[in-house]
């Protein structure tokens, strides 16, 4: 029986080295890492167009205009563009350095929330849900021809809260800017005579001055992922000018 013990010991050594073994991982079997986090910088623009080209075309163009900034590990990182991004039914396309969409609307149906979900290659799919704060849209001057020579009242409404908005008009055939009033608060502006020329195209817009912020939570994204949304508006009219005999 004591030449056995020595025998029976090295076996229950070997048994328990054998066991250690097993639970270590070896150089080919790495502990699975989790995936690098992703820089998302996911901008929203609730837009709400009167007219899009001269006047009386295309009227009440509502849309959600969409853009997703999408970096690997930080905003400094390269960016994802084999990633598929997608947001209120609809793939993004890739331009430059964001994936991007405008998406239409009835001004009766105006969605009340966006999601995104974005799928990257050995990552899992992030998918987001978040309401839209609101829209702004303006309802003065309409898309139409406008006599010169007197004041120019502009008026804007929001869906659900005042904020302070940038007012700006151009000279759609030179690109001059002919207004800019910033952080105006309240729902209206008048535009002196003045400041209006005669026989022209102006694109007059608001934006919300201050955007609706949110950061992104999670291990998936890097630090400084973020929602962005700006409600803005815009209408394109013309004004009538002396040399055309009272016609447009």
């Amino acid at each position: 029986m004591s030449s056995k013990r020595p025998l029976l010991a090295a076996v229950l050594v070997l048994a328990a080295a054998a066991v250690f073994a097993a639970g270590q991982a070896t150089p080919d079997q790495k502990t699975p890492q989790p995936a690098e986090p992703c820089f998302v910088r996911w901008t929203v623009y609730p837009t709400a167009s009167l007219s899009r080209y001269d006047y009386n075309n295309d009227l009440g163009l509502y849309e959600v205009r969409i853009y997703v900034e999408l970096r690997r590990g930080s905003q400094e990182g390269e960016a994802l563009k084999d990633a598929v991004v997608t947001s209120l039914g609809e793939k993004l396309e890739f331009h430059d350095d964001h994936f991007e969409k405008w998406v239409v609307f009835e001004k009766c149906v105006r969605p009340a929330e966006v999601d995104l979900e974005i799928a990257v290659k050995g990552r899992p799919v992030l998918r987001e849900r978040q309401p839209l704060p609101d829209w702004l849209v303006l309802t003065e001057p309409r898309p139409a021809v406008i006599e010169t020579g007197k004041d120019l009242g502009v008026h804007w409404e929001f869906d659900r809260f005042e904020a302070p908005v940038d007012v700006l008009a151009y000279d759609f055939k030179t690109g001059k800017e002919l207004l800019r009033r910033t952080n105006e608060p309240g729902t209206s502006i008048v535009i002196p005579a003045a400041d209006l020329p005669a026989g022209t195209i102006v694109r007059l817009y608001v934006i919300q001055s201050w955007l609706y912020k949110r950061y992104l939570d999670g291990r998936a994204y890097a630090r400084g992922s973020e929602l962005n949304v700006i409600p803005w508006s815009q209408v394109f009219f013309r004004t009538r000018g002396p040399a055309q005999g009272g016609r447009p």
